[in-house]
This record gives structure tokens, C-alpha cells and sequence, in this order.
């Protein structure tokens, strides 16, 4: 059995970074019965890291995808969460 490694999440774009949390996300939804499975950390870390750069909606795109892609469909409310601000939003105008 290999060691596990965690991801450098810092170290990526945000492109890499979404296609990286939504299989850690989609891994840890299917690891449900293994409370040890590596990807339940990942996305701790996938979370942390979205609010470290200042841009929670990219963990939640990231979990939209996920949740597509196990043949669902995210509601208006996970949608939103989802949209970056606009940048006046970001100014606090």
C-alpha cells in the first residue's frame, strides 16, 4: 500500500484546482462508508484552501460539478453560491 501524499493545492491555478475538488469531492461522496478514505481530507483541504485564496465559490463550483456529474442537478441557492462576485461586488460597492 502506497503512502498517501496530500495535494499541493496552493500550488495550482484555479482551473487545475476545480478539476482536482470535484473528483476529491465526488471520491469522498462515494467513500461515505469509509470514514478513513484520503478524499475526505482532500476536500477539508480543497475547502481550505478556496477560502485561503479569497474565493469560496470555487469550491462550491467544484461541488456542482460533482454533484452533476453523480446525475444531479444543483439547486438556484448551490448555483448561486457558486458565481464569483462581480468586481464592484468585490469592492464592496
Amino acid at each position: 500500500m502506497s503512502e498517501y501524499k496530500p495535494m499541493d493545492w496552493a500550488g495550482m491555478t484555479d482551473d487545475d484546482y476545480l478539476k482536482k475538488a470535484e473528483m476529491q469531492i465526488w471520491l469522498s461522496a462515494y467513500a461515505s462508508n469509509n470514514p478513513h478514505a484520503p478524499a475526505h481530507k482532500e476536500v477539508d483541504a480543497a475547502y481550505d484552501d478556496a477560502q485561503r485564496r479569497g474565493k469560496p465559490w470555487l469550491y462550491n463550483r467544484a461541488w456542482n460539478q460533482a454533484y452533476r456529474s453523480a446525475g444531479y442537478e444543483p439547486s438556484d441557492a448551490d448555483l448561486e453560491a457558486a458565481r464569483a462576485p462581480l468586481p464592484s461586488q468585490e469592492a464592496g460597492e
